[in-house]
This record gives C-alpha cells, structure tokens and sequence, in this order.
C-alpha cells in the first residue's frame, strides 16, 4: 500500500530520496572535515619534523578538500537523478572506491613524509 501524499501535494518517496541523499552528503562532508582537521592538527603539533610535516599537512588537507568537492559533485548528481525519477549514480561504486584508494594514499604519504 503506497503512503499518502504529503499535505503540500508532494510526494513523500521523493522527499525520502532527497533527504537520504542529503544525509549522504554530509557523511561525505563530514569525513573529508577530519581529514582536514588531521591535515592541519599533523602540520601544527608535530613540531620538530620541519617542512616534512608541513607537506604531509597539506597532502592531508588538500585529500579533504578534494573529497568536499567529489561529494558537492555526487550530491548535485544525485539530486538531479532524483528529480528527474532517473536512476540514482550512487549504484555505481567506482567513485566512492576511487575516493577511498586516494584518502588510503593520502594517509600512506602523510605516515612516509612523518616517520621518514
């Protein structure tokens, strides 16, 4: 049995979509938040490595901007997925396993730039 619509005439799936998909995006932003936090607690605590925890710093910080970006790209994507009743992108999985493969490198580099 279908829900009814929503008093304003909407359609409640939709707004269900739309809303998961939001929670997504802040998920995404969120993590690349902490990454950036890392980024920037990495260059600025850890005193005695120089101009090697500086760069590892900004590997960091440079991963977390680049994840807000994907995430603001598969957010408007997948929101035009939903208003257009289209299938969702978010059933592809090469982005987010493309994302991960570059925060684990990020991390990688950054543990090489401060143990070296």
């Amino acid at each position: 049995m279908q829900e009814p619509a929503a008093q304003d005439g909407g359609d409640p799936d939709l707004a269900r979509d739309h809303l998961a998909n939001e929670r997504t995006f802040l998920a995404w932003m969120r993590t690349a938040a902490g990454v950036m936090v890392l980024g920037l607690a990495v260059a600025k605590v850890i005193e005695d490595g120089g101009a090697r925890t500086v760069a590892a710093g900004i590997v960091l910080i440079a991963t977390g901007v680049a994840g807000m970006g994907y995430a603001a790209v598969r957010y408007r994507a997948a929101a035009a997925a939903i208003d257009g009743r289209r299938p969702s992108p978010a059933a592809r999985t090469s982005g987010p396993l493309a994302a991960g493969g570059v925060l684990i490198v990020a991390i990688a580099a950054a543990l090489v730039l401060l143990l070296w």
